[in-house]
Order: C-alpha cells, then sequence, then structure tokens
C-alpha cells in the first residue's frame, strides 16, 4: 500500500448506496487524524556491534527506551500502538543475553551443545498468537543470523516432541493455563527454569478481571519455582495502550516495572467515521431478520434475532441496528477493492455479516465490479480453515474477513485498507487497537464504527472527543479474590513446600496463614510455616484450576439421551463450553429456550447433584424465546473504606449478594407479546460473597428530591396508591443502571461482571452483629429487611449498591469506588445527552436487560438531579424543600436491582 488513499472517510459517506445518508449527515462525524513521523535511535546507541550491524534498520525511540531499561536490569513494560514493534523488544533482548551468556558465538553460531547459560520463556494469550509470534522472532533471528532455538510447548504439541523441546529450546512459547500446568512437574523444567534470564508477557492488557487474577497467581508460582532451580529472570511485557499500565503489570507480576509508552513508531494519515445508522424501516424487507449483538458475546445467545438487547417492555430500537447496516457498509468498501476487516462481537455475527454482503452484492450487482471474495472468521473453525483464510487475506486473495476479536491482537494478516467495527467493542484500548490492524507502518488507512442503539455506542458517537482526547481506561487486576487464592494456594504447595520465606513474598503473612489453616482443616495440608507445609490433598490441584473462572462450579451443556441429533441436521456434540453455576441458574433453568448456531434447544433437565453438574437441551423449533426475572438483595454489607463526595459518602466494602432466578416468561420471537410469564424455574437462590462500593444520598438532597418528585405515579398514570418517594427511588434507581452501563467507559470491564441495587433503606442491608440477614429464601429476607426498617423508624439513608458479580469478587467495585468521580460523570451526560425524549428513558440510556424489576421505575429527570449535586453542580433545593418536616410517612422498604 501507498499512502495515496483508496476511499478517504467523506468518499465512502458520499458513494455509499443509499440516498437518505444524504439529509442525515448529522448522524456521521468524520474526523482525519493526522499521520506521525517515526523517531528512531542509531541502533548502535542501543546493541553491541554484532547486533546492530545485523539489524537492518535503527529501533524506534521506544524499543530503544525499553532496551536501554532492560540493560540496566529493569523489568519493563511497552504500551505503545498497535504494530509499533514491540515484539522486537524482547525479541532483540533474548538475543543479547544468549550472546552476553556465550550461548551463541560473536558469528551468530552455537558455542556449544550443551550451553545453557540463558533462556527465556514467552507467555501469551493465545495458541493462533503463539504460532505467528514464533515465525517474527524466527524471522529477526535469521535476519540477524543467530541460531537461537525458537519452540512452541503447549496442549497441541506431541508428546514425543515434549523431552526434545525442554531439553534443547532457547525460548519456549506457550500460554497461562499452560504454564499452570506445567509447575506440576517442574522438575523436568530444571533445564529452562535454571538459566532463566527474561518472561515476556505479551499482550499482557487481555490479563484483567477473573483472567488477570489467575495470570497475577501463575506468574507468582512460577516465580517460586524458578528461584528454587536457580533463576532470576527479568520480565518484559507489551501492552496495548492502557491508563494505568505501570499499575496494572506491577498488579500483574509483584515486581516495580518501568513504563515505555512514548511511540516512536510512525502512523499514516487515518480517516475514522462514526456512524450512527438511519432511522428504522419497519417495513423494509432486510429488517424481518435484524439481530443485535449486544448479548452476543458467546454462541449461546439468550435473545433470538430481533429481541432488543437491553429487555423489558420498551420499543424496539428506534435505528436499524449495527448487525444489519455494518454488513452493507463492509459490503461497499470490499466492492470497492478495498481490503477490509469486519470486527463482530460474536461468532454466530461472522456467518450472517457475510450473508449479508452477498445479499447486499445481489441487490446491487450494476454498482460494482467482479464481485469480492469475503468469509468469515472465529475460533469456532478448524486450525485449517482459520490458518488458510489469514493466508489468503494476507496474499490478497480475500477481500474482506468477517471476524470475532480473534484477529484483535497481532496475528499476522498483512497490511490491509480499512476496518469496520459492528457496535463499540466497549473499550476505548480495544477500538484503537481494532483500527489499528489497518494502515501499518505510514499507510492510509479507513476506520469506521457503526454504533448500536446501546448506550456506550450513543454515547461515543454522541462525544467523538471521549475516543480521541480521553485517557484510555485502567486495567483491573486484583489478587483479594480469596477463591481464585486459594486454588493457587493449593497448587503452590504442591509444587514446593510452603515456609516462612513465602510469608509477604508469595502472599500477605496474615491471609496466607489463615489459608493454610483452613486447608489444613480441610485435610488439604499438613505442616505450619515455621517448618514447611505439604501439600496432601487430591492429586494435581493444577488441573482444577480454569484461568476463566473463580472454582464456580461449571456446568456441562449437552443432548438430551432422546434426542435425535440427525433429525435436525445437527451433530452429536453440541460444542458448548461449560457454563458457570451463576449463569447456568439464570439461563439454563427447565424450560429455558436457548439459541445455538441458529437452531433453538429447550432446557429438559438440569442435574445438580452429581460429581460433574449438567444441562441436557432438546431441540425444538417454538415461536417464543425466554426470559428470566432476576431477583437482587444486598445483605450483611461492611463498610473497609469510605470518603465524601459533595456531602455524600462513599463506601468501599465487601457483603452479600442474593440473587433468586425464580421465574421466566415466554416472549413471542415475531412481535415481543407476552405469552405466558412468572412460569417457576424451581431453582434456588445463589449467594455470593463479593466486593461492593455503594453511596448513601444526604437527607436533605433525598427531602428535596422527594418533594419535587412527589407525584411521580400521578404523572405517568401508574394505578394504585404509591409512595411520595417512589419518583426519587426511580431516579436512584435510573442513576445505578447508567453507572454500570457506563463503567467500560473507564474502566476495562465487562458491564455483565457487575450488578446493582438501589434502595431507600440502604442501612437495613449493613451488617449487624444482633441477628443474621440471611434466610431460604428472598422473600423471606425481604421480610427481615422490612422488620428492621420499622425498627430503625426512619433513621434511615437511601443510596444504591454495585457489585462484582462474581464470587469473591474482581476488584471492579474498589476501583470504580477510587474513579467514581469521572464515572458519576459518564452516567449523568449518558442520561442528560440521550435523545430518546422518554422520561423513564431507553435502551441507550437507562434501560438494562439484566434488570431485576423488568425496567421499572425508572425516571431520567431525577437520577440527572442525583448526580448533578454529587458533582457540585446541581441547582438550589430551597424551592423543593418541603414547607413542613419532611418525614411524617413511614419510609418504605423499597429496593430495586
Amino acid at each position: 500500500m501507498t499512502d495515496e488513499p483508496r476511499m478517504t472517510g467523506r468518499e465512502l459517506v458520499d458513494s455509499f448506496p443509499r440516498a437518505s445518508l444524504t439529509p442525515d449527515r448529522e448522524r456521521v462525524t468524520v474526523r482525519e487524524l493526522p499521520a506521525r513521523e517515526g523517531s528512531h535511535v542509531s541502533a548502535a546507541a542501543v546493541l553491541r556491534p554484532r547486533l546492530a550491524h545485523a539489524l537492518p534498520y535503527d529501533p524506534y525511540s521506544h524499543q530503544a527506551a525499553a532496551l536501554d531499561s532492560l540493560a540496566d536490569g529493569d523489568n519493563v513494560t511497552v504500551a505503545t500502538s498497535t504494530s509499533s514493534g514491540k515484539t522486537a523488544v524482547y525479541g532483540l533482548q533474548i538475543a543479547r543475553n544468549l550472546l552476553d551468556a556465550g550461548v551463541l558465538n560473536s558469528d551468530g553460531t552455537r558455542a556449544s551443545e550443551g550451553n545453557d547459560a540463558s533462556t527465556a520463556l514467552a507467555l501469551y494469550p493465545m495458541k493462533a498468537l503463539t504460532k505467528d509470534q514464533k515465525r517474527n522472532l524466527e524471522e529477526l533471528y535469521e535476519t540477524l543470523g543467530l541460531d537461537i532455538r525458537v519452540r512452541i510447548y503447549d496442549g497441541d504439541t506431541p508428546k514425543a516432541d515434549r523431552r526434545t523441546i525442554r531439553a534443547e529450546a532457547d525460548v519456549i512459547l506457550t500460554n497461562f493455563q499452560a504454564m499452570s500446568v506445567y509447575l506440576n512437574h517442574h522438575d523436568k523444567w530444571s533445564r529452562l527454569f535454571s538459566a532463566l534470564d527474561l518472561i515476556a508477557i505479551d499482550e499482557s492488557h487481555t490479563h484483567t478481571g477473573v483472567q488477570g487474577m489467575h495470570a497475577a497467581w501463575i506468574l507468582r508460582r512460577l516465580r517460586r519455582v524458578v528461584a528454587y532451580w536457580g533463576g532470576d529472570p527479568q520480565y518484559t511485557l507489551t501492552s496495548a495502550t492502557v491508563g494505568n499500565p505501570g499499575e496494572h503489570s506491577a498488579y500483574l507480576v509483584g515486581e516495580d516495572v518501568t513504563v515505555v509508552d512514548e511511540d516512536g513508531s510512525p502512523r499514516g494519515t487515518r480517516d475514522l467515521v462514526l456512524w450512527n445508522p438511519p432511522p428504522r424501516n419497519k417495513q423494509g424487507p432486510d429488517e424481518s431478520r435484524e439481530d443485535t449483538p449486544a448479548d452476543a458475546h458467546t454462541d449461546t445467545d439468550a435473545l433470538p434475532e430481533g429481541a432488543d438487547d437491553e429487555g423489558g417492555d420498551q420499543p424496539a430500537p428506534e435505528r436499524v441496528p449495527a448487525s444489519i447496516e455494518a454488513p452493507r457498509v463492509f459490503a461497499h468498501l470490499t466492492g470497492s477493492q478495498i481490503q477490509t476487516l469486519l470486527f463482530c462481537p460474536s461468532r454466530k455475527l461472522t456467518e450472517l455479516a457475510v450473508e449479508r454482503v452477498n445479499e447486499f452484492y445481489d441487490g446491487n450487482t450494476a454498482s460494482y465490479g467482479a464481485r469480492p471474495r469475503v468469509e468469515p472468521y472465529n475460533a469456532g473453525m478448524g486450525k485449517r480453515t482459520r490458518h488458510a483464510r489469514e493466508t489468503e487475506f494476507k496474499t490478497g486473495t480475500l477481500t474482506g474477513l468477517a471476524t470475532t476479536s480473534a484477529l484483535e491482537l497481532g496475528i499476522d494478516i498483512g497490511g490491509l485498507d480499512a476496518t469496520v467495527l459492528l457496535g463499540y467493542p466497549g473499550q476505548r484500548q480495544s477500538f484503537w487497537q481494532r483500527i489499528g490492524r489497518a494502515g501499518r507502518g505510514a499507510s492510509r488507512s479507513l476506520a469506521v464504527m457503526i454504533a448500536d442503539h446501546r448506550t456506550l455506542d450513543q454515547y461515543v458517537v454522541a462525544n467523538p472527543d471521549y475516543l480521541l482526547e480521553s485517557d484510555v481506561e485502567d486495567a483491573v487486576v486484583d489478587t483479594d479474590n480469596d477463591a481464585v487464592f486459594v486454588q493457587h494456594l493449593r497448587c503452590a504447595a504442591e509444587e514446593l513446600a510452603l515456609t516462612e520465606d513465602d510469608a509477604d513474598s508469595f502472599a500477605e503473612r496474615d491471609r496466607l496463614e489463615r489459608a493454610v489453616e483452613m486447608l489444613r482443616r480441610a485435610g488439604e495440608l499438613e505442616g505450619y510455616l515455621d517448618a514447611a507445609v505439604h501439600y496432601v490433598g487430591s492429586p494435581r490441584p493444577q488441573a482444577d484450576v480454569s484461568i476463566y473462572g473463580t472454582g464456580d462450579d461449571k456446568y456441562h451443556v449437552r443432548l438430551a439421551d432422546d434426542a435425535n441429533p440427525r433429525e435436525w441436521g445437527l451433530a452429536a456434540d453440541l460444542d458448548i463450553e461449560p457454563v458457570a453455576k451463576s449463569r447456568a441458574f439464570r439461563d439454563y433453568h427447565e424450560g429455558a429456550v436457548r439459541l445455538h448456531d441458529g437452531q433453538q434447544f429447550e432446557v429438559t433437565r438440569v442435574v445438580d447433584d452429581h460429581p460433574q453438574p449438567f444441562v441436557e437441551l432438546t431441540p425444538v423449533d417454538v415461536d417464543y424465546y425466554t426470559q428470566t426475572r432476576t431477583t437482587v438483595n444486598v445483605v450483611d454489607a461492611d463498610s473497609e473504606r469510605s470518603r465524601e463526595v459533595n456531602g455524600y459518602t462513599l463506601h468501599y466494602g465487601t457483603g452479600t449478594v442474593i440473587v433468586e432466578h425464580g421465574s421466566y416468561d415466554e416472549v413471542h420471537v415475531g412481535n415481543g407479546e407476552t405469552l405466558a410469564q412468572n412460569i417457576p424455574t424451581g431453582r434456588p437462590p445463589v449467594e455470593m460473597q463479593t466486593q461492593l462500593c455503594w453511596l448513601e444520598v444526604p437527607d436533605r438532597i433525598e427531602t428535596a428530591l422527594v418533594h419535587k418528585y412527589r407525584e411521580f405515579g400521578v404523572e405517568t398514570g401508574m394505578e394504585g396508591d404509591h409512595p411520595p418517594q417512589l419518583g426519587y427511588v426511580a431516579g436512584l434507581h435510573a442513576a445505578e443502571h447508567a453507572m454500570i452501563k457506563t463503567a467500560p467507559l473507564e474502566l476495562l470491564v465487562d458491564k455483565n461482571d457487575l450488578g446493582g441495587l438501589s434502595t431507600l433503606v440502604l442501612d437495613t442491608h449493613m451488617a449487624r452483629d444482633d441477628e443474621a440477614t440471611r434466610t431460604d429464601t428472598i422473600a423471606a429476607t425481604e421480610r427481615v429487611i422490612e422488620q428492621r426498617t420499622r425498627a430503625l423508624d426512619g433513621d434511615v439513608s437511601s443510596g444504591w449498591f454495585i457489585y462484582d458479580g462474581v464470587e469473591g469478587g474482581l476488584g471492579f467495585s474498589r476501583a470504580i469506588y477510587e474513579q467514581f468521580e469521572a464515572l458519576a460523570e459518564r452516567a449523568r451526560d449518558s442520561l442528560r445527552d440521550c435523545g430518546c425524549g422518554r422520561p423513564n428513558g431507553c435502551p441507550a440510556c437507562t434501560f438494562d436487560r439484566n434488570c431485576g424489576n423488568d425496567n421499572k421505575p425508572l425516571l431520567r429527570g431525577s437520577a440527572v438531579d442525583v448526580f448533578d449535586h454529587l458533582l457540585g453542580e446541581g441547582d438550589a433545593l430551597d424551592a423543593h424543600l418541603p414547607d413542613d418536616e419532611y418525614g411524617g410517612e413511614r419510609r418504605p422498604s423499597i429496593f430495586y436491582s
């Protein structure tokens, strides 16, 4: 490619074949991001002469800075843009180490067999990336004329080759899940570990949340074992741009890290188009197949095509969904012979997008020349198919690929002209990573984001500067989750006996001693830290660790024994990943209808009392889908930290969240009519101990807003008598939803990892010494809270909770506590600036499909007032304060999830 644009952003808008685009141009934002020249440092100033002379280019300034820090003995994280040469940093450092240790002669040949004075280990988030980076490293070493042995060692490595690889490789490439297992027999790795000089962690920004917790503990276990064998490695981490690269990297490796984030790589001019689809044509033939990607992050979407992402009885989205508009734009670009990647949020949508591209060509044959070849690409395909499509795209045989996030990371597919994003991916870091796949080097490129009707998408298109001027989100890694800690403590004790040396180096002393005592009483450990603590539990605890979960029971998903897959044209194996217990209770109760690979299935059996719990599915063809009704409560909240925010009190702590998926509705696929409702699921409540953040609203503000919105029930036509506080608490409910929905604007978090509860009786959810709150059912717990409300006799505050939706927590609630003001401003803006004009809001501002109260009641204006006063921007309250003393009526026990 050259810097001559194949199609600019404005040319795309002007040439797109739809007349309705022209009068509605205000919904399309086009920005031209200027080119950036590269900044280089002489290779001779950074590398020893042998490497400097052989390297055919001068390193970028960030590569040179990282290599200098490594030469000083520092750990380094390189957080720069896509295709900025981050792999070369650890590749060159490995070469430098091997030459310095005498493993290689100055001419690049091996000094002698058996010289193992320096080795390296590289950890990757996915197997496909491991294979790709092996090629990159081998090409680098071939260019340098160095005989460095780079080998892959993972679950796909033939057993016959493993001993040879461990005995001969200079550099071993693997992944975290595999490394966790291999530590079980670390004596086989003594050669590598005893001379280990460098551990490279590629794409480290992907290790957040649950996966980040596991990665951090695997690295701490690895450090213990490597030290036992005499190794003392440095860490090199490569990362996309995140808001806190130093903090995140230090959490991962447990050591100080030097940050290199001044990007010295060149970048060509980039045309950025933020595209809000046109008003929806409800009569259009193409609209009948609409689907939304919002709940399509797995291949077993609960919602059918056409179902709205946010649940409740809200109207359908007013704009054409991104899942229809994005394939049209993708087709126009590829039809114009512009090589393009389309990023989709699910495997299913990659397939559907290609179908829609072909339909687009069928209807516009006269507008384009030869039909380009466009194919889907996702992790559900076989390895040969994926590799073939990577090669065909790289060589230009394919003009377009519709892909999942599988190609977001650094798999080499060559240079391309354009990227299209089907919906906002949820984080700026991921957004820039994806559009960075086009325009490698100094070439000009085009990036188009097609917005969906969700909160984040609409916020981004309404506020383009959020992408262009705001800092990238913080990556969150938290090692405080006790369930994950105990899993890895078992593994660590099995690998090497625990001793006093592990206090504070592996884990804080108090925490370590408590966990050891707990496992000793459980019969899994024996001994004491002042001598040695040995593991005596079930063999190979490493096999029970999955880096994608916290140890929650997994339910296998399989076809029912009496199902006839051949009759339905199905494979005997559904190939659905096991689901966590919490999700199994919500989405896989008996009677639930699930969609997988375009086929409906009914859950016909759930087996809990089995060593491996499972659910059975039967293929069906019905005209409805199911929506589970969920009730949530928070009890025994215990504040660990608190601070004042403009008179409000903000808390961080822990507590118990009780979730009951007690009933479900059957909803017609075509018209959204509820065919049956409140059908019992038969599932008991699920409890989890987790991390919480909660806000107390000052009495004066509550009083004013209760008075201001006391006619809410009458004004909205609600039947029956309603307490005067209803409009105010409807605002709390909307504010809690908005906080959760906009959390990804500040943190690398999926909103589905968070939950919330807005309440008029905050104090009744707190931990108490005099009585227990937890009971057998949600209804009984609610009765306890009502009794407490009466006992407190008005001395109660209001507010909302936000909690981590995983046993033990993920660190997200703590991050929200620390960044509350910034997040509250985002939430307020999304409510205030939404164009829906509805008092109760819409899917883009207030509705949440996980709401346990069917998105009722919600009041945008009340929520905006709560936020305005929180941010110190509210109107004077005196006009809304009642003349008489507020509180004459008994405070009702109202709370909404």
